[in-house]
This record gives structure tokens, C-alpha cells and sequence, in this order.
């Protein structure tokens, strides 16, 4: 009896499935060529023009949708084009980062009319989300005083994070361990909100904004205090049965290096960190080391500046962490065959010891078919944008998740 009882139930939910990814699909349709009659996205989309009739009728009265203009008659009546009412729904992307809180608004378009960075050095765990709380809030006042809605939130900062439970598994930065940020912020905002690491997130901007936009298979490394990475297969980005995949910053490359703070020695993170090469520098400058820079204002711009003019002290140091860099770039090479890998982070100034180091690595350590394929290259996104967070939403859209969170009835 039970598994009589069960097969309805499944059958119920398989059909909502259904009908989420095709409401998905048209609305990707829709931004990817709009304006667009109906009859040109069933075409595209290769779906039922009664399915694709239903399914723009409840976009529009959805509010995601909305009817532009009457395209030129062929003989019969004038087919009505459809465009993503983007002035019309409005999200607030989050990034937590390090030092900063940065909070933008975007419309679905990914056109950003607000920014907003708060110092967050000395706030931590509940301090740290009471001011996320406050800060969101005075963005939706805000938005509500002007006529527009808030329909999302996205938030995105390092460390290991579940985005299917909307959780904060462990990060070193923000002492936000074991905390259901999603429930957190949904009971007190009432909006659907979502969670990511922020460079699996940055690999996902990449691909739909940035550099990798043509390629199916992708790499985003991001250096910056930590080392983390973001891969794209097929165009989804990698997550796993236990949402973090990609890791890279805790592989070994120096067994007799420092110890991480993830308890192990040598991490790549403990070599190629930002903090780690100014530390590097200033205690080859302790121990008489050559330099064209100050000790005393030392930072990791100016090193990364000086390598990329011909510092040798700085030119050794880059070229030293890239050779780590490389090995590790090299085996995510032989693994997965990607297309491109791109490299961000402030090192990328010194970007012709930082490819020379990694290509040499690439050269001798990786299958010679894969490596003649695999472009490496520098990010084009800003360092502090949180387009890497809205791509979070871009993605729930992309998949239905987001409509289906906004209760359209399809």
C-alpha cells in the first residue's frame, strides 16, 4: 500500500519539476533575445506554443515579465514582444568579506544602481549579522520609499558553505560556524534568499559576465588572503553532494611550510596568500635582501608593482608562490581538461613572473594534449564587486528555483 500511496506524490512532484525548468527556460529565452513573440520562444525553446502561452501569462502577471511592443505584421495579427520587466524586480547582492561589507542593488539585467561599503574589522558572529540585518533593512526602506520591491537577497563570503540548507559550515574570518544565515534572514525579511562561497560564486560570474561566457569548462582560482577555487562543468558550477568542491588552498605543496589554520603544514594558501608574500618580503628585507621598496609602507600592491617593473627581491618572491601555484594548476589540469583557467586576485599585477612560473609548471607536469587546449588567463570583474553574489541569483532564476521561491503558479 505504501508504494501505491507513494506513486501519485512522485508524479505530482515530477510534473512541478517539469514545469520549473520550463518556466526557467523561457524566461532565459526571453532575456537572452528580448524583445521576443511568443511564437519566436517556442521556437527557440522548443517547447508547446500552449506551454509557452500558459507560462508568459503567469510571468506577466508575475511581474517578471512584460509586453513591450507589437513586432511587424507578416499578413496576420501583429505578434506582441515580451522583455524581462527589469525596472520592475530589484535584489540585494552581499559580499562579506575580510574587512568590508559590501551591499548592491541590481535589477534582473544585472544593472546596479546602489553600492554601499561598511567597515567590518571588529564585527564578528552575531555583531557581525545584526549589522547585516540593519544594513539590509535600510536598503529595502530605501527601495520601498522610491515605489520598487526587493525580491531576493544573495550573500556570498569565504569558507565552507551549504547552499542547499542555506548554511555557514565554517569560515576563519567571520566566526560564523554552524549558522543558518538563509533561515536567519528569511524569518526576519520575509524574501527568498540564498547562499554561496564566494569564489565558487566568482567562477559562476565568470561564466555569465565574464571571461569564460564562451566556455563550457572553467577554473576561477581566487587569491587573495586565502586561495580558493571555482570549477564549471558543462556550464553548472561543481558543488558535490556536500556543496564545496574545489578546495585547493589546503593542498599540500610544502611540507615543511607553516602551518594553516586548518591545522595542516604547508598549505598552498600558507604560499601564495597575500599575507603571506609580505611577510615573505619583509623577512628577506630583515635578513639584507635588495629592494627598490620601503620596508616601512610595505604592501602587497607595491610588491606585486614592484615585481611587475623588475624588483629581483619581489620578482623571486611572485616567482617562488607562482611555482606553487602552477603544480596545483597543473593537476587541476590533468583532472579536469578545462578550456580556461582564470586567475584573480591583486597578483595578477605582476602577471609576467606570475604566467612565465605557471607555464613552466603547466609545460612539464600536465598531459600535453590538455595543456595545448587550456587558455590561462586574469579575471575581468572588479575585486570588490558583488556580481559574484547576483550571479547567485541570476543562477536561481536560470533554474526556476527563484520563481518557484516567489510562489508563481505555473
Amino acid at each position: 500500500m505504501q508504494q501505491l500511496n507513494s506513486k501519485p506524490t512522485s508524479s505530482v512532484a515530477n510534473i512541478d519539476l517539469i514545469k520549473q525548468v520550463n518556466c526557467a527556460i523561457i524566461y532565459k529565452v526571453i532575456e537572452q533575445h528580448a524583445p521576443i513573440s511568443r511564437v519566436k520562444i517556442a521556437k527557440v525553446s522548443k517547447l508547446a506554443p500552449a506551454s509557452v502561452t500558459k507560462i508568459t501569462r503567469y510571468l506577466i502577471e508575475s511581474g517578471i515579465v512584460t509586453e513591450t511592443e507589437r513586432q511587424a505584421s507578416t499578413g496576420g495579427r501583429c505578434a506582441i514582444s515580451l522583455a524581462p520587466n527589469a525596472k520592475n524586480i530589484n535584489v540585494i547582492a552581499i559580499k562579506i568579506g575580510r574587512k568590508l561589507l559590501s551591499l548592491s542593488i541590481y535589477n534582473l539585467t544585472g544593472h546596479k544602481s546602489v553600492d554601499r561599503r561598511i567597515n567590518v574589522e571588529d564585527k564578528t558572529g552575531a555583531q557581525l549579522i545584526t549589522l547585516l540585518q540593519t544594513e539590509i533593512q535600510t536598503l529595502i526602506d530605501d527601495e520601498q520609499q522610491q515605489g520598487n520591491q526587493v525580491s531576493a537577497l544573495s550573500v556570498t563570503l569565504s569558507g565552507l558553505i551549504d547552499p542547499k540548507q542555506g548554511k555557514v559550515i565554517y569560515t576563519a574570518l567571520n566566526k560564523l560556524n554552524n549558522v543558518a544565515l538563509v533561515d536567519i534572514l528569511e524569518e526576519k525579511f520575509n524574501i527568498p534568499t540564498f547562499i554561496g562561497n564566494h569564489t565558487r560564486a566568482l567562477a559562476l560570474a565568470e561564466h555569465y559576465f565574464g571571461t569564460t561566457q564562451e566556455n563550457q569548462d572553467s577554473i576561477v582560482i581566487s587569491i587573495h588572503h586565502g586561495v580558493g577555487s571555482g570549477i564549471i562543468i558543462q556550464g553548472k558550477v561543481l558543488l558535490g553532494v556536500n556543496c564545496n568542491i574545489g578546495e585547493i588552498g589546503h593542498i599540500q605543496v610544502n611540507p615543511i611550510g607553516k602551518q594553516c589554520h586548518c591545522g595542516n603544514f604547508g598549505c598552498l594558501e600558507t604560499e601564495v596568500g597575500d599575507t603571506v608574500i609580505v611577510e615573505k618580503v619583509q623577512q628577506a628585507i630583515a635578513q639584507g635582501a635588495s629592494t627598490s621598496l620601503d620596508s616601512e609602507i610595505l604592501t602587497i600592491d607595491s610588491i606585486y608593482q614592484a615585481a611587475a617593473t623588475g624588483d629581483p627581491l619581489c620578482e623571486q618572491v611572485v616567482a617562488k608562490a607562482a611555482s606553487y601555484l602552477g603544480k596545483t594548476i597543473a593537476i587541476l589540469i590533468n583532472m579536469l581538461n578545462p578550456e580556461k583557467i582564470v586567475i584573480a586576485g591583486k597578483i595578477t599585477a605582476a602577471q609576467n613572473t606570475l604566467f612565465n612560473a605557471i607555464q613552466q609548471c603547466i609545460v612539464h607536469q600536465s598531459l600535453p594534449d590538455f595543456q595545448k587546449r587550456v587558455v590561462i588567463s586574469t579575471s575581468e570583474l572588479h575585486a570588490d564587486s558583488t556580481i559574484a553574489s547576483f550571479s547567485l541569483i541570476k543562477q536561481a532564476i536560470y533554474e526556476g528555483d527563484l520563481l518557484q521561491k516567489m510562489r508563481i503558479k505555473i
